[in-house]
């Protein structure tokens, strides 16, 4: 070959004249045409399906293009109600067939999921039975029966029979209280609906099925908006609640002090080392539940429903106390004995927090592959904290002063229930078919029936003595807060998202994106979906209750000189802490086709009842469970051995 010559010429241009033999032209075939045999070397096998080619401007035309039929039934129910889906127009054409063979659903993915049909990308949707459901219901029962009776042999009627209070009987009064604690109660949430999910699931759809028919619930002072703030019975407050000092419930106590690594102590007589004395610590019983709910199931970028959604809000907090004290003390000594029945402190602590939020999520038309998982029929998400404590410590104490330091502690239980109950799930979208039901209530009760009896006698031979006498000092605290995260509304539901929701009802595998839907994607490629065909139950309630009664009968009686005497009947501390997060959805991506229905409801009520009797008077008068006492002391006094008999100073403790 002669170089720069024809040959050399012929050899550099002859691989191009093919080129655009099977690029620039297509292949039309009409009927009853053979097929031509494509070339070994396909070269489309090394086109970019995701990009189109670039040509020169050069005569062509648009290549009509014969929709494939997908054998799968349930892409052909989708088409028919979903226009979001690929269904080209019909081109006015001759009767023409492909040259490419057909295809089925798979040869439309490719490795990131999507698909290309006229240049339009695809999304793939895979569907599995999921969803996981809650119905969850905690139970946590305290109940104590301490009943204590002490009795001492120095003290007996003038028969000679041992004095022992006869037991009080507070069934009848204790059913009141609690019959007036629960008549608080909203009457289409009643405290019995929360002993089980099923009642409590009844309880919510009859609710709002009333509430969508009537527009408002009848009977009930609620609003669409919930108060703001810290309300503390009834104000907007964020003091903090006073607590008595233990120097005041207890004053024989003494005051807290550093402690010390090395005592020095000299004793230069015989004798008790606290002096003389009488206490009895009958009161001083604590009751606490404490529970928490942290629901992130629904914290979603976006929620779509189809039916109504209803949002319920409500906190319920009592306090009942019965405080009847009868003190009566018969003293010669001049200085008056210290009585204290008075300082309980009851208080109802509740907080409504919402945090609005305010970003816009999208990005689901650009996510190429959606897991759906489908759960039928109504899915249930209901956790219920039920705590209970139960306390009857009704003491009663009979105590005489016999040269010793004696105190008696019949009181000082206590009641403890925790719970902490957390939730967490992972979805990106919640497509609800039918309605939404949302609600979170706290129920709190602290009912404490608390009247005391207290008789003492300090004869005139008992001078330098000390009389303490503390028959107040309750607490009962509710506290409460319910915090949600969520936007302000819903937006209606356009066109193309109910036509989306009609194509994930059908199971359609295949969607074309459409920026309308305004949904939120995932940037790893893959959007974790939950589709429920029937109603959604969102639903978080506490339910505790603190039952105490105290009714304390104490009796004692001294005729030692500098004798010390103390009661404390009272003290007793009940307490109820709850608190419910709960977030929704976390931007403003929310969209309903029904109706919106939103109200908060607080209750808080203090039933106080606080009639106290208080009687300080000599010795002439006594009662008669003293007389015996009084007159054997007087001739203990007159003969030389002020104790003329044997006294038994082994006191008796019987639990019944």
């Amino acid at each position: 070959m002669n170089t720069g010559g024809i040959s050399e010429t012929i050899w550099h241009f002859a691989g191009y004249l093919r080129i655009p033999e099977t690029t620039l032209t297509g292949d039309v075939l009409y009927d009853g045409d053979h097929a031509r045999l494509r070339p070994d070397d396909d070269p489309a096998v090394f086109i970019d399906p995701l990009r189109q080619p670039q040509f020169d401007d050069l005569a062509s035309q648009r290549q009509p293009f014969l929709e494939p039929v997908f054998p799968e039934p349930a892409l052909h129910a989708a088409k028919l109600g979903s226009p979001s889906l690929v269904r080209p127009s019909a081109v006015a054409a001759p009767a023409l067939r492909s040259s490419q063979p057909q295809q089925s659903d798979d040869a439309f993915d490719s490795s990131d999921h999507a698909s290309l049909i006229y240049g339009k990308r695809l999304i793939t949707v895979q569907y599995q039975d999921g969803g996981t459901e809650t119905l969850l219901s905690a139970h946590q029962v305290n109940h104590i029966d301490d009943r204590d009776i002490l009795t001492s042999d120095a003290i007996r009627y003038p028969n000679g029979d041992l004095v022992v209070p006869p037991e009080a009987h507070t069934g009848q009064a204790f059913a009141h209280m609690v019959k007036e604690a629960y008549a608080a109660t909203p009457a289409s949430m009643p405290l019995e609906a929360v002993g089980n999910t099923q009642s409590l699931i009844e309880t919510i759809a009859g609710r709002d099925q009333a509430w969508s028919q009537d527009g408002h619930l009848p009977g009930e002072a609620s609003s669409s908006q919930a108060p703001t703030g810290r309300i503390v019975d009834g104000h907007v407050s964020d003091a903090p609640l006073p607590e008595p000092p233990m120097t005041q419930i207890a004053p024989w106590r003494e005051a807290a002090t550093p402690e010390v690594h090395e005592i020095t102590a000299s004793i230069t007589a015989l004798g008790p080392t606290q002096g003389i004395g009488t206490i009895a610590e009958t009161g001083l019983n604590t009751q606490i539940n404490q529970a928490g709910i942290l629901d992130v199931n629904e914290a979603t970028g976006s929620l779509m429903i189809g039916g109504n959604y209803y949002f319920s809000r409500g906190i319920v907090q009592v306090n009942v106390l019965t405080d009847n004290d009868h003190v009566d003390i018969a003293t010669d000594n001049q200085a008056l004995p210290s009585v204290l029945t008075h300082g309980n402190e009851v208080h109802n602590v509740a907080e409504f927090v919402s945090h609005d939020m305010t970003a816009f999520y999208h990005g689901a038309a650009a996510t190429p592959l959606w897991n759906v998982d489908v759960l039928q029929g109504n899915f249930y998400d209901v956790k219920t904290v039920v705590q209970f404590n139960g306390l009857d410590d009704s003491d009663r104490t009979v105590q005489a002063a016999a040269g010793t330091y004696y105190e008696a502690d019949t009181g000082g239980n206590l009641q403890n229930n925790f719970a902490q109950i957390t939730n967490l799930d992972s979805y990106d979208i919640i497509i609800v078919a039918g309605d939404y039901h949302r609600a979170d209530w706290i129920y709190q009760y602290n009912i404490v029936l608390d009247s005391d009896v207290a008789k003492l006698f300090l004869s005139h031979d008992a001078s330098g003595g000390v009389t303490d006498v503390s028959a107040g000092f309750n607490r009962l605290t509710n506290s409460a807060d319910i915090t949600t995260y969520d936007s302000a509304g819903f937006t209606d539901m356009n066109g193309a998202q109910h036509d989306l929701l009609n194509a994930l009802s059908s199971h359609a595998t295949v969607l074309t994106p459409n920026p309308d839907w305004k949904l939120a994607g995932n940037s790893s490629g893959t959007l974790k979906v939950l589709y429920v065909s029937g109603d959604y139950y969102d639903v978080n309630v506490i339910s505790q209750v603190n039952m105490m009664i105290d009714v304390d009968q104490s009796i004692q009686a001294s005729a030692t000189s500098g004798s010390r005497q103390g009661v404390a009947s009272g003290g007793n501390y009940a307490v109820n802490d709850a608190q419910i997060i709960d977030p929704g959805t976390l931007s403003t991506s929310k969209y309903l086709g029904g109706q919106a229905y939103e109200d908060s409801i607080l209750i808080q009520t203090n039933l106080i009842t606080d009639h106290d009797t208080v009687t300080i008077h000599d010795t002439s008068t006594l009662v008669p469970e003293l007389v015996a006492f009084a007159h054997d002391a007087e001739v203990a006094a007159a003969t030389d051995n002020p104790f003329c008999k044997p006294v038994d100073t082994a006191h008796h403790d019987i639990l019944i």
